[in-house]
């Protein structure tokens, strides 16, 4: 079995690739099937490596949109697998039987329990590339409403982002003004906090960081906070920071609804349907959590930390079901499958 995706440890798909090839590669071979990473439209990223066998893997959230390709890729793959339940929920809606959902690892050997840190400050962390699906606007405002409040507050963020065209999404945000830069655009999110009244002596905007490195930044923290619009899966960020031991205030829709319960987690419960739009074109619908609740449940975790121990204990259990070494098994039993299906039928037309 193949791997055509793409490799890396800067961006989600780098790392999934990285992962999924080495662990394949220790199963036994299934010739003539390839496992693809699949492009917004449900297309093969790499045509070229087009095999006898395709198993498309796909994250999208254009729900809208995606439907005017679910039935083309029906019909061009032997199965697509999605990174989230919500994902094959929208495929099989578009015609798409032939699906299932492998949700995403997390490394065991770089992410598990670490302490958390003294509680003489309290540290929320905020990760993911810095754009509008991502709800770091919602995170400004409802810290700056928090720090305000609090003066042992602190923002500890890692919201860097390649490609300046997610960036420009933050320009439609209601809570946050946002000026764009296409030069020196790795520097938008530090600047956007600070001229949104964030205090730049409690907050902290990390670089670019390695994945190999990320896990020190979760340490100096006590809560993470992912009040995420729309996630294609189960958000690889916020599942490596409660393999850390930490629990997290989180949106439970889309992608999230996957690993998120109240055991483990704050669930937001509050939202209001937001329709998004390319070029006038209305190509999806996301859960736009509430500002007032974010604010209460940061607040609820503040007046409250010594809970955090515990859900993070249980956070970090969780984590362990989700291995790369398991979704790499997935992928190789349906691949299997697949095989020995076509060989049957080869078999019985000879």
């Amino acid at each position: 079995m193949k791997v055509s995706m793409p490799s890396g440890s800067m961006h989600g798909w780098g790392i999934a690739g990285t992962y999924l090839e080495r662990e394949i590669a220790q199963l036994p071979p299934v010739p003539g099937v390839t496992l693809h990473c699949m492009s917004q439209n449900l297309a093969p990223l790499n045509p070229e490596a087009w095999d006898a066998i395709n198993i498309g893997y796909c994250f999208f959230e254009n729900s809208i949109e995606i439907l005017n390709f679910t039935r083309e890729a029906a019909r061009r793959w032997d199965f697509i697998v999605a990174g989230s339940k919500w994902c094959e929920y929208l495929l099989r809606i578009g015609g798409v039987k032939n699906c299932a959902t492998i949700l995403q690892g997390v490394d065991p050997e770089r992410f598990y329990p670490v302490p958390l840190p003294p509680d003489d400050r309290f540290v929320v962390f905020s990760g993911g590339k810095f754009e509008l699906r991502k709800g770091q606007d919602l995170v400004i405002a409802a810290m700056k409403v928090l720090m305000q409040r609090h003066g042992d507050v602190y923002l500890s963020c890692s919201w860097a982002n390649q490609w300046p065209f997610s960036l420009l999404t933050m320009e439609s945000s209601p809570f946050i003004t946002y000026r764009h830069d296409e030069v020196d655009f790795l520097s938008v999110p530090g600047r956007c906090a600070l001229e949104n009244g964030l205090d730049p002596a409690r907050t902290v905007v990390h670089p670019l960081v390695h994945n190999n490195a990320i896990r020190d930044v979760f340490a100096g923290t006590h809560v993470g906070l992912f009040p995420n619009r729309c996630e294609g899966g189960n958000n690889m960020v916020m599942c490596e920071y409660m393999a850390c031991g930490r629990s997290v205030i989180a949106s439970e829709t889309s992608g999230h609804a996957d690993v998120i319960n109240s055991a483990i987690a704050y669930p937001l419960t509050r939202y209001r349907p937001m329709v998004v739009a390319n070029g006038g074109v209305q190509t999806g619908v996301w859960e736009e959590p509430e500002l007032e609740e974010i604010i209460e449940m940061l607040e609820h975790v503040y007046r409250n930390r010594h809970e955090l121990p515990g859900k993070g204990a249980l956070a970090a259990d969780e984590m362990k079901n989700l291995t790369w070494s398991g979704a790499a098994r997935q992928f190789h039993y349906l691949a299997t499958k697949l095989a020995n299906q076509a060989e049957l039928a080869r078999m019985r037309n000879a």
